[in-house]
């Protein structure tokens, strides 16, 4: 038997033997078991080479090792539990028992009594910090819950708010930069709003490259529908401190081009050519000569 010294109730050593006892077994200590390693005490008419039945029918020790049936001697073990042959054969539980099973399975593998219990956030749609964090971390900002440390919470990719993320979102996401998913990126959101407003939004690297290339000229302008890249929009939020320069509001920000980007393409990454407006001042500046929808040749400014 393997030796686990917090729990050697029943034995007692003598010094003068070198020998374990309990009642009348005696023991001798071995060093190492030959399969797993481990010290264990085995009965003087015992081998002494392993510790346990399993590690002494393991590997080329079981004689069944190397061994295979045949599917004549396969298919006569099968047909012993066939039929009247199996033991259950023609016998049926009462009500009474089968509540009973009921009972002891349910309570042993369900719910909080099962082994794979870890506090029922699976079951609400709520990942785990030890259980993602690791996977997504090199790409996403992340952190613990404040109320429940178990609780991963992440960076919302459009307005930055820390939220918690459902499973199947934090799921796509790994997919996605594992590339397993296409050429969409799943980027992780806070709400609908912000995941239908995001420039970025459910486009494909393919795309990301074009419009970045005509924001740089090297391809002939297109209509986008993008405001700024995300990095460059959380760069001037932080620095507007997350409200609209012009009236205050905290709600629905959108990050401005002072010049835009159809007539100064080589600013368009500059963080100095980028102002935070609400969405009401986003409209109104738009409505200046010159900054009009219609006098840009892209859509957003």
């Amino acid at each position: 038997m393997k030796i686990c010294w917090d729990n050697l109730e029943g034995l007692r050593y003598s010094k003068k033997t070198g020998k374990w006892y309990r009642g009348t077994n005696t023991f001798i200590y071995k060093e190492s078991c030959e399969v797993c390693g481990e010290p264990f005490l085995t009965q003087l008419f015992n081998s002494g080479k392993f510790c346990n039945n399993k590690c002494a029918q393991s590997g080329s020790n079981n004689p069944m090792y190397g061994k295979k049936y045949t599917e004549k001697e396969l298919k006569h073990m099968s047909n012993l539990q066939k039929g009247e042959n199996n033991g259950m054969y023609g016998k049926h539980h009462s009500i009474k028992t089968k509540i009973k099973i009921s009972s002891i399975l349910k309570n042993k593998y369900t719910g909080k009594n099962s082994f794979s219990w870890k506090g029922g956030y699976y079951a609400k749609g709520i990942p785990r910090y030890d259980t993602y964090a690791s996977q997504i971390s090199w790409c996403e900002e992340v952190r613990r819950n404040k109320q429940d440390k178990n609780i991963l919470e992440v960076r919302c990719s459009r307005c930055n708010e820390w939220f918690i993320p459902k499973i199947i979102s934090i799921g796509n996401r790994i997919q996605s930069i594992n590339g397993k998913n296409g050429n969409v990126e799943n980027r992780l959101y806070c709400s609908d709003d912000c995941k239908n407003s995001c420039s970025i939004y459910h486009k494909s690297a393919n795309i990301l490259m074009k419009e970045d290339a005509v924001r740089a000229g090297r391809l002939e302008w297109l209509k986008l529908n993008r405001e700024v890249q995300p990095e460059l929009r959380k760069l001037v939020l932080e620095r507007d401190e997350y409200q609209c320069v012009k009236c205050g509001s905290k709600e629905d920000l959108h990050c401005h081009h002072i010049y835009p980007v159809s007539t100064n393409p080589l600013e368009s990454a500059d963080i100095n050519n980028c102002i935070t407006y609400c969405i009401d001042c986003h409209k109104e500046s738009h409505k200046k000569d010159g900054c009009k929808y219609n006098q840009l040749i892209m859509e957003v400014c």
